[in-house]
C-alpha cells in the first residue's frame, strides 16, 4: 500500500465517529442520552483536534517554519477542554462544540497555507474539514432540539 493511499485510509477511518454519532444521535435521540453519545463526541472531537493540532505543528517543524500558530491552537484546545470540565458544565456543550469547530477550522486553515501544490492532500483535507463541520452543526443541533 503506498503512502497516499495509507493517509487516506487513516484519514477516513478517523472521520467515521465524526459521521455515525450524529446519525445515531438524530435516529434515536433516547439511545444518544442514554449512551451519552454528545459526550462520546465531544471526546472524540476534542482528541482529534489535539492529534491534528500535532501533526500542523510537525508539519511546521519539517518546513522549519515558526510553530506559534500551533500553539495558540493547543491552547485554544485546552482552554475548551478546561471550560468543558471546570467551567461551564455539560449543559453549554453546545457551545463548546461550536467552539472546536472554530479550532477545526484555524487547523485548516493554518494547515491549507502549508500544504500548497499537494492536490491529492488538499482534497482529503478539504472533504474531512467539510465533513467535520456538517458533523458538528448535526449535533449542536442535536442538543439544542433536545434540551
Amino acid at each position: 500500500m503506498i503512502l497516499q493511499d495509507k493517509v487516506k485510509t487513516f484519514c477516513y477511518l478517523g472521520l467515521l465517529p465524526f459521521i455515525f454519532i450524529p446519525i445515531l444521535s438524530w435516529v434515536s435521540p433516547k439511545f444518544a442520552f442514554e449512551y451519552e453519545l454528545v459526550s462520546i463526541f465531544f471526546w472524540w472531537s476534542i482528541s482529534m483536534a489535539f492529534f491534528m493540532t500535532g501533526t500542523l505543528w510537525s508539519f511546521l517543524l519539517t518546513l522549519k517554519q515558526s510553530i506559534f500558530s500551533s500553539v495558540r491552537i493547543f491552547l485554544l484546545i485546552f482552554i475548551i477542554l478546561i471550560i468543558s470540565q471546570y467551567g461551564l458544565g455539560s449543559h453549554n456543550l453546545g457551545s463548546i462544540l461550536l467552539a472546536l469547530l472554530f479550532v477545526y477550522e484555524d487547523i485548516y486553515v493554518q494547515e491549507k497555507k502549508l500544504i500548497n501544490g499537494i492536490d491529492w492532500y488538499e482534497k482529503i483535507r478539504f472533504h474531512l474539514t467539510f465533513t467535520i463541520r456538517i458533523c458538528h452543526l448535526l449535533m449542536i443541533g442535536f442538543i439544542f432540539t433536545n434540551q
